[in-house]
């Protein structure tokens, strides 16, 4: 292809900045259910589904967004009836739903939920239908559901 290098196959893994392996080892196996492969002194490895990602060991971690924000954030496909089921055990566990949707996504269609790690990481849940349209001309992106005081 003109003008490019080389086209990636696809993403291997992402890194999700924590500030203790032992504790975002806990959250990301125990309250999102992800598959721990291993560690080593400074990172976690794990699967969700077929993909991977890692948890790296950031001392001075510094959260993407603003408290109870999500627009930095990794999503974690979760299906059917499950997710119904995920949201009540995030919650159980004592990490609120930020937002909660059932329309407004035209990208990644579904229904999405946002919460925070432990470190500020923003996590979306998706019960993910499929891609949308991404041809229509009038889209301008969906309102966000915070409100600014005014």
């Amino acid at each position: 292809m003109a003008g490019k290098g080389f086209t990636p196959t696809g993403i291997l893994h992402f890194a999700i900045g924590v500030g203790d392996l032992d504790e975002g080892r806990r959250f990301y196996e125990d309250v999102l259910g992800c598959t721990y492969l291993r560690q080593n002194d400074s990172t976690v490895f794990f699967q969700a589904g077929d993909q991977y990602f890692v948890l790296t060991n950031a001392k001075n971690h510094t959260p993407p967004n603003p408290p109870g924000e999500y627009e930095f954030h990794h999503a974690f496909t979760v299906e059917g009836d499950g997710f119904d089921d995920a949201l009540k055990y995030v919650e159980e566990q004592g990490y609120p739903i930020l937002i909660y949707e059932e329309e407004g996504h035209r990208t990644f269609t579904g229904r999405h939920a946002y919460i925070q790690d432990p470190w500020g990481n923003s996590i979306e849940l998706i019960d993910f239908h499929g891609i949308g349209d991404f041809s229509r001309p009038d889209f301008q992106g969906r309102q966000r559901r915070q409100k600014t005081a005014e």
